[in-house]
């Protein structure tokens, strides 16, 4: 009897252990192990097949038999060892696009942290936006209610009135309080002193005003700053008397860089307006105008400016008349009218002409200030330095801008009002 043939085999293919971190794999990794099987199982098919099979002769030569089927286990096993990497590859393709995936959902959580402290940061600014329109509103209904109380008359007058056939829309009636503020420029603080803000502000006026009239209770309405400018701080006053006093307390309280801004004005323009009842024989407005015009329109007029040629003899010109109340002023757009020197003249809406900015020290058009020039001070009336056009003693007046014969600050200088010589 032949001597049996023992035929050796690889051991059967096994896939590696997966490892303890549960890993979803991806339709590569698992087509990937489905071939890794089949080939497996077909590779065993195939020896059990080749041994049965095989005749009592061709057994002799066992060692070149064992080498045959070496070589063939061999073959069997350099392709499962490449399907075996292949599937490694891809086993760490998926886990670098699971890396991926939790970088980019850790990135999308810090995005949402930024939104949140974005929603944060907007809902404090509307929260003060809110704080500072109640305020005003509680000052416009104080003042309101501490105000003397209108006639029908007076109400009657506040009413603008429309022509009989236009019947389409009414205009809201003017406002008939105006909230009094106290503005506070603190831009030419040095850059060493500390900016004085509004509570600073506030504590200051409060302690003061406490002190003069022996109330430890008095508070101020609203100290806020403008939102237009943040180195401007108001403090709303309740009435006149409350405005006096804050700006009494913050020019002589507050550090000395610290400037009390004028009241505003609210101007309106006149036309048909007789000449004679505003200038003078030397063509200049009249000193006492303003006490006039305010006694004539029972309203308070800061200043007057005259808009027509002053050289031009007309009987009749055009001005702009600057009042302290916003109220008054929109009474006498809407009424159409006001009294200069006995007579009526029409009123509308006052529109503003920007002009070069000049500066009152050095008088040359620039865009820095007088309290910004380094410049030495020259008169702007004679055009020479050392000393101020109101101590000036020169009789030949000299234009700096443009040359002529005139002062610096004339309106016939072509520079400074060239919509007057068009």
């Amino acid at each position: 009897m032949g001597a049996e043939i023992v035929v050796e085999q690889d051991a059967p293919f096994s896939t590696p252990k997966r490892p303890s971190r549960v890993v979803k794999p991806t339709s590569k990794v698992r087509d990937t192990a489905r071939q890794l099987e089949d080939t497996a199982i077909e590779t065993r098919r195939n020896t059990r097949h080749t041994t049965r099979n095989v005749p009592a002769e061709e057994q002799i030569d066992r060692p070149t038999e064992a080498r045959k089927n070496n070589g063939s286990g061999s073959s069997s096993g350099s392709d499962g060892r490449a399907m075996l990497q292949k599937a490694l590859d891809l086993l760490a393709e998926s886990r670098r696009e699971t890396k991926e995936l939790q970088e980019a959902v850790a990135k999308q959580e810090e995005t949402m942290h930024e939104m949140g402290k974005q929603m944060v940061e907007m809902e404090e600014r509307m929260t003060e936006e809110l704080q500072r329109a109640r305020e005003q509103l509680e000052t416009i209904a104080t003042n309101a209610t501490d105000g003397p109380h209108r006639s029908y008359a007076d109400v009657t007058r506040l009413t603008p009135s429309l022509p009989h056939n236009d019947s389409r829309t009414l205009a809201a009636p003017p406002n008939p309080t105006d909230v009094l503020y106290c503005t506070i420029d603190v831009s030419r603080l040095g850059e060493d002193e500390a900016r004085l803000s509004a509570g600073t502000i506030r504590t200051t006026v409060e302690n003061e005003v406490r002190s003069e009239q022996d109330n430890s209770t008095w508070r101020c309405q609203a100290v806020t700053k403008d939102p237009k400018n943040p180195h401007r701080v108001r403090i709303t006053c309740r009435n006149e008397s409350e405005h006096e006093i804050a700006k009494r307390v913050a020019e002589t309280k507050l550090a000395p860089g610290a400037r009390i801004l004028r009241d505003d004005l609210y101007p309106i323009r006149v036309d048909n307006v007789s000449r004679i009842a505003v200038l003078d024989e030397k063509n200049e407005v009249r000193a006492e105008i303003t006490e006039v015009l305010s006694r004539e329109n029972d309203t308070e007029v800061a200043k007057i400016a005259w808009l027509s040629k002053r050289d031009v003899p007309k009987a009749y010109g055009s001005m702009v008349v600057y009042l302290k109340k916003r109220s008054e002023a929109r009474r006498f757009v809407n009424e159409g009218f006001f009294v200069a020197g006995g007579e009526s003249g029409t009123t509308k809406v006052f529109e503003r002409r920007d002009r070069p900015k000049q500066c009152y020290n050095c008088q040359q058009i620039t865009n820095h200030k007088a309290y910004q020039c380094d410049r030495p001070q020259v008169c702007g009336r004679c055009a020479q330095e050392g000393h101020h056009h109101s101590a000036c003693t020169g009789m030949i007046p000299k234009c700096i801008p443009c040359g002529g014969p005139h002062e610096s600050y004339s309106r016939n200088c072509r520079k400074l009002y060239p919509s007057q010589h068009e």
